[in-house]
């Protein structure tokens, strides 16, 4: 129903698109025996397609689309695993026109020897044959429903029933016929007309001297409004068949078109299920709303005439859909609420908020804003983000800002700021309003994306703010929001560092400059370590210390432009500086083991080798402690076993730490008794 076929002009080539909203051609196989042009491919060229009919998937047994073809005597049925043909008795001259029943049982041939032929839709066979007697094929062909098929010739229309039975009327003007479940639309430049069999359940009430239930108990109730006591006794001989007298006069109802006799037959409904307990009360209630419903789409300013099966074939939310095409919003918004439950309301306040936008131009931003949100505000969670889209689009960007302020989704909210932002950037660049404008907005981007703790939505307008702002710019509008400012770090110090250091200078945050560049040395000196065994210590390279003492020097620098960093700057320094003597000591001694080792460390390994200045030359430019110096000096001489330089160690000057600790060092560390006695 929402698809199409076509037939190449040249080629005889059926292509099928099977859904408008999401255009897709698909070829279907080649009919065999028509060439390239069309015609056979013996070079025949009258014989080609001469009309087609599609029979949809819902009636076929493959479930798939199948096209019904017209070559010459022959119909062919494509579908996407072939083409089977089904020739048509011998001197029937070819097929004109071609027509599929609304059911999808039954195909209408108008062939060229003047006769209409009916076949199953599967050909397996024929009908029932009527003879035009015309010896000019018919313009038109389409089904009346189920019942009847009609043939239009230019100035008159055909009916043709299945039993052979037909009437005719002029037709003065121009008509399209237009199939429908229950009858046959025949539409002139003037009106619209509706062609159907008078429905069974009408003919069973107002056939004259019907004796049906239905008729008697419109009967009974037409006396009991005129106060007469047979109205009892029609209703005590009807017995049992009172339940289906209700259904019958129900149905009626349904089916009649003109209000009265609706009216009627849902009072003689009403009247007869007071006597039928067991019959549920929803039925004619239900039936009650469809019949309003189609009433007013039956009005004149409505202009869209349907029955109650076409109205059950399209079902409500197609004509609520259809409604707000025609821009009938407010009868579509009643029968969304009281038909369909609520359901489809939004959709018609977002298309009605859209057309008031479109239309007025020149109405206030502040005054229709809040005439929209007095409408929207009878929905749950209106969705305003569509309505904003929509009112850029028309170039209504401040009206779009102030009604994104209701949208409740910040999915929807924040691309959609952004892109005003962008908008208003490129539209004038040059003007100041506009730009604190744009400012403004990925101002509330920003601010909607934090509220709605999102990392991704922050993320994203952290990238349109720094795609469209000057750094200092971008930091001034980043940096009072902790989270946005927090991952917009995160990120940087992980893919762009030059980037993070740069906004840290530019901005003079000396405290962030500074664990920056810290972190930076550090991670010059692990640099090695981080692919190395586990547990095995991978001395760093030359150039890595070098990096890592400049980044220390620079954390240093850092640190002294703040107000309490003074000790982070003074170690940092003293790092720097014993990385340096660290590598002065591995190129004058030509031993590569002090870099990465603590200043105690250091001491105590240039002790342990001999080298007593090296170790007194750390000890004054660190400023080591004398109880300090003690304690490394007596545990490395003890770890030597150099009991020698011990013993002359404890007699150079009173100890700060006493003597016991020699004692102690020296037999820890295993040292000969002659040793101890001293």
């Amino acid at each position: 129903s929402d698809g199409l076929v076509v037939v190449g002009a040249s080629s005889s080539q059926l292509w099928a698109v099977i859904a408008l909203q999401e255009p897709r051609a698909t070829r279907l196989p080649q009919i065999p025996g028509l060439g390239a042009a069309g015609g056979a491919a013996g070079g025949d060229e009258s014989l080609g397609i001469s009309c087609i009919a599609v029979l949809e998937p819902r009636y076929t047994l493959s479930s798939g689309l199948e096209v019904l073809a017209a070559v010459g005597e022959t119909v062919w049925v494509v579908d996407d695993h072939g083409a089977t043909d089904y020739p048509l008795p011998a001197g029937c001259g070819g097929i004109s026109q071609m027509a599929v029943a609304p059911n999808g049982a039954f195909v209408a041939l108008a062939c060229n020897d003047g006769r209409l032929r009916v076949m199953a839709s599967d050909f397996s066979q024929q009908l029932s044959e009527f003879d035009s007697r015309s010896g000019v094929p018919p313009a038109d062909v389409a089904w009346c429903g189920v019942d009847a098929v009609a043939l239009r010739w230019e100035g008159l229309l055909l009916l043709v029933d299945p039993y052979g039975h037909w009437i005719k009327r002029g037709c003065d003007e121009p008509v399209g016929l237009v199939t429908e479940v229950d009858g046959l639309r025949v539409i002139t430049a003037g009106g619209c007309s509706l062609l159907r069999r008078v429905p069974e359940a009408c003919v069973q009430v107002y056939k004259p001297g019907s004796t049906a239930p239905s008729a008697q108990l419109l009967d009974a109730r037409d006396l009991f409004d005129s106060g007469n006591a047979k109205a009892d006794k029609i209703l005590r001989q009807m017995g049992g068949h009172l339940q289906e007298a209700v259904q019958g006069c129900a149905t009626a109802a349904g089916l009649e078109l003109d209000v009265t006799r609706q009216k009627a037959l849902l009072k003689a409904a009403i009247f007869g299920r007071a006597f039928v307990p067991s019959m549920p009360a929803g039925v004619l209630k239900d039936l009650t709303v469809k019949l309003r419903v189609l009433n007013a789409l039956r009005d004149p300013s409505v202009g869209l005439p349907l029955t109650m099966p076409q109205l059950e074939a399209l079902t409500l939310p197609v004509v609520v859909h259809r409604l707000v095409l025609m821009r009938q919003h407010l009868l579509a918004f009643k029968i969304a609420s009281e038909a369909l439950g609520g359901v489809g309301k939004q959709e018609v306040l977002l298309h009605w908020a859209a057309a008031k936008i479109s239309a007025s131009p020149a109405v206030p931003d502040d005054r229709l804003k809040q005439e929209i949100a007095a409408k929207m505000s009878q929905i749950e969670r209106p969705r305003y983000a569509h309505l904003a889209a929509h009112a850029q689009s028309v170039g209504r960007r401040s009206l779009a800002i102030k009604l994104l302020e209701e949208e409740p989704s910040a999915a929807q909210q924040v691309p959609l700021l952004i892109s005003l932002a962008k908008t208003s950037t490129s539209t004038s660049a040059g003007a100041a309003a506009d730009a604190d404008a744009a400012e403004d907005t990925l101002g509330r981007a920003l601010r909607k994306a934090v509220e709605s703790g999102d990392p991704d939505l922050v993320y994203l307008s952290l990238f349109a703010a720094y795609k469209t702002r000057s750094l200092p710019e971008f930091w001034k509008l980043v940096s009072p929001r902790a989270p946005a400012r927090n991952l917009f770090v995160k990120y940087t110090r992980v893919k762009e560092p030059e980037l993070l250091e740069t906004l840290y200078t530019t901005n003079q945050l000396h405290q962030e400059s500074a664990d920056l560049a810290l972190e930076r040395a550090l991670k010059a000196l692990n640099s090695n370590n981080g692919s190395s065994t586990a547990g095995v210590y991978s001395r760093p390279s030359d150039d890595d210390v070098n990096k890592c003492i400049s980044g220390l020097q620079s954390a240093a620098k850092e640190y002294a432009q703040c107000r309490d960093a003074g000790w982070q700057s003074k170690a940092a320094n003293e790092a720097a500086s014993l990385f340096k003597e660290q590598l002065k000591l591995e190129r004058d001694t030509g031993q590569v083991l002090f870099v990465g080792l603590s200043l105690a460390d250091t001491i105590t390994t240039c002790l342990k080798l001999g080298h007593q200045r090296q170790a007194a030359n750390l000890r004054k430019q660190f400023a080591v402690p004398d109880t300090r110096w003690y304690w490394l000096k007596i545990s490395a001489l003890a770890a030597a076993h150099d009991w020698d330089g011990l013993d002359l160690f404890a007699g150079e000057r009173k100890s700060p730490i006493g003597l016991e600790p020699f004692l102690e060092v020296a037999q820890k560390h295993g040292g000969p008794r002659e040793v101890m006695m001293r």
